[in-house]
């Protein structure tokens, strides 16, 4: 009968070569050899597979008109599909000026030269504001890092994170892929905490209400004057779409609107009657 450290000693045998090949494969090109697991500014290079960019893509519905956003492009397999299947403008932020560089010759192989944009820089540092989908694949504790910047961001940019998380933040949806990869996907939420006057019809327009915002969720209490009439827990927002539910006056209402900056307008009990405003 063989021994665990037989069977150990077997399994070393088995996967020591295969990690060894991933380390000596070339992953770049003639002008740069890139190998598996190779060192950057925070983290260690490891390819992004054509399947799991496709598929972290199309979690972001990427549609025309989209600028995608990469941080920490590596050899810019994901703008580089970004700009062949959807034709969409994309760019890539990398920190070592090699990768960059042999991005731009991938891109010039695909023929998206014209719609990809590849810059050298510091993820913490540059600007990528004007994205509308963002993707990732960084490592729990740096994407934990961006977190606070990407929060700031237009309300309803899509991110996209291969394998990663963020911490605290609760994905929107989480889809496993065929080699067992996972993607995680988030949707920024508008800044709705706060105090908020609403303005509606007899008897409900005369209401404050007080949200306390968890990212994409959040609890509220309503005020008529400085009495407290109503509380409830597990509102919901999606980039600047939310829906909460409350009971008023033996009555339940499920009020769904949507937030422009400090104006929030919606209905309740999909009664295009019921219409509410408010204002922060």
């Amino acid at each position: 009968m063989q021994t665990k450290r037989q069977y150990f000693a077997i399994a070393c045998c088995i996967v020591l070569p295969l990690l060894y090949g991933c380390a000596t494969t070339n992953y770049g090109d003639n002008q740069f050899r890139l190998s598996m697991a190779s060192s950057g500014k925070d983290v260690m290079w490891v390819p992004t597979k054509v399947e799991m960019a496709d598929q972290m893509l199309a979690l972001a519905q990427v549609r025309p008109g989209d600028r995608v956003y990469d941080l920490g492009s590596g050899d810019g397999v994901i703008p580089i599909e970004a700009a062949k299947k959807y034709q969409v403008r994309a760019v890539g932020i990398e920190y070592n000026p090699d990768l960059v560089k042999l991005s731009q010759r991938n891109a010039e192989r695909a023929k998206v030269q014209n719609l990809v944009t590849f810059k050298q820089g510091d993820i913490f540092v540059e600007d990528f504001s004007q994205a509308t989908v963002l993707t990732l694949y960084l490592g729990e504790n740096v994407n934990t890092r961006l977190m606070p910047t990407i929060l700031k961001m237009q309300a309803g940019t899509r991110v996209v994170s291969n394998t990663f998380r963020m911490e605290g933040w609760i994905p929107d949806q989480e889809v496993r892929i065929s080699n067992g990869e996972m993607a995680y996907f988030w949707i920024v939420p508008s800044n709705i905490d706060g105090s908020w006057q609403w303005n509606g019809p007899p008897g409900l327009g005369d209401l404050r209400l007080v949200i306390r915002q968890k990212k994409q969720f959040f609890d509220g209490t309503l005020y008529q004057g400085n009495k407290r009439v109503a509380d409830f827990e597990d509102g919901r927002i999606r980039g600047s779409d939310l829906e909460f539910a409350f009971a008023y006056q033996k009555m339940n209402y499920v009020f769904k609107g949507r937030v422009n900056g400090a104006s929030m307008t919606g209905n309740l009990n999909n009664n295009p009657s019921l219409v509410v405003s408010g204002k922060r």
